[in-house]
């Protein structure tokens, strides 16, 4: 099957090419490894090693968690965070913010999906508080959160860990959600992702749900096994969850994380919203790296898929081989 799709609310194309598809276990391959040579800096009793802590959470007297800024930021507040134009052509302006690190077990060798969704929802309080925390700086007009699984996913050290960078640029792909989102609410009077949540908990992409969330393999997925975890009612900042809407996102997160797991992929998760006083519904996005985009798509913009999202589906509700 060759099939062109769109995305749900804005001009991104894919071409869903299951010709070339394989089974799921054919996407198993050897990944180059971390140099994971010399003292981790991560670990338990080498805490003098990072910069100086600015939070942590503890479990029977020892740290179970730990933030900290990163010892090689992308951002500094430094400077200012003022952007200006000279000429027609040049823009510019300081690379100003925060960059943060947050570490999520002491044990070096211990996976993120062998967290108990309890440890996993601890880190995602602590992710949230720093995100407000970070809002509150002058000029910082987004904070990413993120996490990088696997050489091939930008990650360098192989101690679990996670990434928030807060700085002066809202990105052009949260603006244009953002513009897409407020257009489509101008005309039909409601959330579009409300609806794609609605419709999706019906569909063959459905991979699963509780209370507050709903895991799915979006329609014109553009990676391979990509997975979206949305909340299911509307919500526009992860700092408005509830204690136990953390909890039931901690649990599908472990759930499909502990899936992909199988195929040894290296893989990135982004938390999705907007900023503060901007229109959202947030989501968790869950990136696989286990294809080389080539020339057609870095030369047009459009993906192509071997993996049908229907397909990916079926992987993570564990309905195939």
């Amino acid at each position: 099957m060759h099939e062109l799709r769109k995305d749900y609310i804005f001009d991104r194309w894919v071409i869903v090419n299951t010709e070339r598809a394989k089974r799921p276990r054919d996407f198993i391959k050897q990944h180059p490894k971390i140099n994971d040579s010399g003292t981790c800096p991560f670990c338990q009793g080498n805490e003098k090693m990072t910069p100086p802590e600015i939070a942590r959470v503890e479990e029977n007297g020892e740290w179970v968690l730990r933030c900290f800024e990163n010892k090689f930021p992308a951002v500094t507040t430094e400077g200012k965070p003022d952007v200006k134009t000279e000429g027609e052509f040049f823009t510019k302006g300081d690379a100003f913010g925060k960059h943060e690190v947050i570490v999520e077990t002491p044990r070096h060798k211990q996976q993120f999906t062998e967290l108990t969704v309890e440890r996993i929802a601890k880190y995602l309080g602590l992710l949230f508080k720093r995100r407000d925390a970070l809002y509150k700086i002058k000029g910082i007009k987004f904070v990413a959160m993120f996490k990088n699984h696997g050489l091939e996913a930008g990650t360098s050290l192989a101690h679990e860990h996670t990434q928030i960078i807060a700085y002066n640029k809202l990105p052009a792909n949260v603006e244009r959600e953002i513009k897409a989102i407020t257009k489509y609410k101008t005309k039909h009077r409601k959330c579009p992702y409300c609806k794609v949540v609605d419709l999706e908990r019906k569909g063959p992409r459905r991979i699963a749900e509780n209370d507050s969330f709903l895991a799915f393999t979006p329609y014109a997925s553009i990676f391979e096994f990509e997975a979206g975890i949305f909340s299911k009612k509307h919500i526009e900042h992860f700092s408005d969850l509830k204690e136990a809407e953390i909890l039931q996102l901690a649990e599908l997160l472990k759930k499909v994380l502990s899936k992909l797991s199988e195929l040894q992929a290296p893989f990135n998760v982004y938390f999705h919203e907007a900023p503060p006083g901007k229109k959202h519904h947030i989501h968790v996005k869950i990136i696989p790296r286990l294809i080389t985009w080539g020339g057609f798509e870095n030369c047009t913009g459009c993906i192509i898929n071997t993996v049908s999202p229907e397909h990916s589906a079926e992987f993570f509700r564990e309905e195939t081989e």
